[in-house]
């Protein structure tokens, strides 16, 4: 038997390396905040130089908006494989409620977004990478729109306004969740299915 350890790929350590330093980086953004988070920390805590860091990212804004990227396009492809699911439009929503409810109570992930658009607000630099990122999470968020009116069979507006509203209406679903506004009792993803359920004109199901 070779006991000899395989070798990585040169992409392979590249990638490697990015991925322990991102996981370093969700601890320290969440244990400081990204204004106060440091780079140093960051690169000891995943085992490397400082040297190291900046050959893979520009600066910690850029690592945060790829793992903004990831987690953001994550959560999109699951919405459309719930709707790519068997079943009618108000038989899926039950399960875009509830997944809705566990993306809102990711706080790290929704404080993480706020705070890199504060940054982009204040930071021209920043704000150019952040206009690269949300023109792609807008475009993915928008094929998900597409595939709500196409699985509703039409929709009152087009593709284009459903995306924004998905994301507006995310955003501030989840803030308002998380403060305790909002409509009583009702969570954040039932409040999304219910405003769904208007727009797209289904009728919810009793799940």
């Amino acid at each position: 038997m070779n006991l000899r350890t395989q070798r990585l790929s040169r992409s392979e350590s590249q990638a490697q390396t990015r991925d322990r330093l991102a996981q370093a980086a969700r601890q320290e953004f969440a244990r400081r905040g990204v204004a106060a988070a440091s780079i140093d920390r960051i690169s000891e805590s995943a085992g490397y130089s400082r040297g190291a860091f900046y050959s893979n990212f520009a600066d910690k804004h850029e690592l945060l908006l790829e793992l903004q990227a990831q987690h953001q396009a994550a959560e999109i492809d699951a919405w459309q494989a719930l709707l790519d699911a068997e079943g009618s439009l108000a038989e899926v929503l039950p399960a875009l409620r509830d997944r809705f409810d566990a993306f809102a109570r990711n706080a790290d992930d929704f404080l993480f977004s706020t705070e890199l658009q504060l940054e982009a607000l204040r930071n021209p630099e920043v704000a150019e990478r952040y206009r690269a990122f949300s023109a792609e999470i807008a475009s993915r968020t928008r094929q998900l729109a597409q595939a709500f009116i196409a699985r509703a069979g039409g929709c009152r507006v087009s593709a284009d306004v459903l995306g924004v509203l998905l994301q507006s209406l995310a955003h501030q679903l989840i803030t308002e969740a998380r403060l305790g506004l909002g409509a009583g009792a009702a969570s954040a993803g039932e409040r999304m299915a219910a405003i769904l359920t208007e727009l797209l004109g289904t009728t919810p199901d009793a799940a």
